[in-house]
Order: structure tokens, then C-alpha cells, then sequence
């Protein structure tokens, strides 16, 4: 039997590009995928995402949504989900304080619930209309539920550096590092590495491919300390 693949696209992906164009103003992402292969491979899998931005020129409030979730052969591919806000606020051209909250819960990987907060420091190396580049620590305190095993929690260092690139008119890129070393337990830590390309079709649409990579040295026995998702579709403004 041949095999029938069918892939159908309802909404933008989650694209972590959503910059407010006018100061004070909501701007963003919202987004729903739908992914679907029959025959002699069952597969479904569906993603939902919002990602918004409130920027002025004296502080920033970013908050983000996702959610993923996929079953292959009957059995569960996906299931996971991301929620945080953080907000900046300008202590000078170039220096900034920041603080955030996060919620994150991914079943297959043992993580029932993972609640986190933090704040620090960060510092514009580039601060431009095209181009930016900042740096940024702090100190964070994370809990998690497991599923299986003893649950977790303690103090992290946190340390990150992001950047934004308009390449042209129609291509922005960007892309974000951040890392969480354990206070308690030397050796242990945690990174999450988020990057998007977008190429505008129109004043509200876009293709757009993004990529998320999370790493943990602390996972237990039977999994795997990295995870890659790689989404790729329409970019849709609101």
C-alpha cells in the first residue's frame, strides 16, 4: 500500500519574532498546525502557539504561549506545553533589569510540572533599528514535579545573550541562548536555544521556520538530556 501523507497548516507556528512596531501597542502571533499522515505510517500532530510583545521606549512585556502535542502508530510522539511572561525595563540607554515567570510541562520527558522565576541585569552591545545584541544574568528559582522520582527545586544562576537582525525589508532573523547552572549541585544545568527565520509575503503574512533545542544533565535513567523541535510554516501579524 502506498503510503498517503497529507499535512495541512491552519495558522502561523510559533515564530518568537512578534516585535511591537508602534511603542505601547500589543503586537504578536497567534497559531494553530495541524499534521496529519495515513497508510502504512498513522501519525497526527497539532500545535498551537501565541506569542505577544508590548514594547515602549521605557520598558518591554513579552508573553508566550505554546503547546505540542502528537501520536504515531497509537502511540504519544508529543506532549508538551510552554507558558511565560517577562518584562524589561530600561535603567539607561544600554542597561537594563529584567525579571520572569515561567510554566513548562513535558510528559514524555518525566516533567509533570517545571514552575520558575527570575531576575537580573542586561547590557545593549548593539541597539539599533536593524540590528541588536544584548546580554544578560541573573538569579533564578526553579520547582519541578516529576512524574516519576523525587521532585526537584532550588536556585540557578541564570546567564543568556539574544539578538534580532532585520536582513532586508522582508527577512528578520533572530535568536536567543539562556542557561541555568545549578547553585546546589555542581555540574548540573540546564540551556534553552530558540531561533526563527521569517520572510514576509505580505504586510500580515509570512513563511516561517523556527527551531527550539532544550538541554538537561539532569534527566534520570531512560532519557535523552536533549530535545529539538523544528517547526516550519505560515507567520501570520496581529
Amino acid at each position: 500500500m502506498s503510503k498517503l501523507i497529507t499535512s495541512v497548516f491552519l495558522l502561523a507556528l510559533i515564530s518568537p519574532l512578534a516585535q511591537a512596531a508602534d511603542p505601547g501597542t500589543w503586537q504578536g502571533n497567534i497559531a494553530l498546525a495541524l499534521s496529519r499522515a495515513a497508510g502504512n505510517t498513522e501519525s497526527t500532530t497539532y500545535s498551537a502557539a501565541v506569542d505577544e510583545v508590548r514594547a515602549t521606549p521605557e520598558n518591554k512585556i513579552s508573553a508566550y504561549l505554546s503547546a505540542l502535542y502528537g501520536v504515531s502508530q497509537g502511540i504519544k510522539s508529543a506532549d508538551k506545553a510552554r507558558l511565560g511572561s517577562r518584562y524589561d525595563h530600561n535603567l539607561s540607554t544600554n542597561i537594563f533589569g529584567f525579571g520572569l515567570l515561567e510554566f513548562e510541562n513535558d510528559r514524555l520527558a518525566n516533567l509533570n510540572l517545571r514552575s520558575g522565576m527570575g531576575a537580573g541585569l542586561g547590557y545593549y552591545f548593539i541597539k539599533e533599528t536593524a540590528h541588536s545584541f544584548d546580554v544578560f544574568s541573573g538569579l533564578s528559582y526553579t520547582q519541578s514535579d516529576l512524574i516519576l522520582g523525587a521532585n526537584t527545586q532550588g536556585a540557578e544562576v541564570l546567564l543568556g545573550e539574544e539578538s534580532t537582525h532585520q536582513l532586508s525589508d522582508s527577512v528578520r532573523l533572530k535568536q536567543k541562548l539562556t542557561a541555568f547552572p545549578s547553585v546546589e549541585k555542581s555540574g548540573q544545568f540546564r540551556s534553552v536555544f530558540e531561533g526563527g527565520l521569517v520572510v514576509d509575503l505580505s504586510s500580515t503574512m509570512g513563511l516561517s521556520v523556527s527551531l527550539q533545542n532544550k538541554h538537561n544533565s539532569a534527566v534520570g535513567l531512560g532519557l535523552k538530556k536533549s530535545d529539538t523541535v523544528l517547526l516550519t510554516g505560515l507567520n501570520i501579524k496581529i
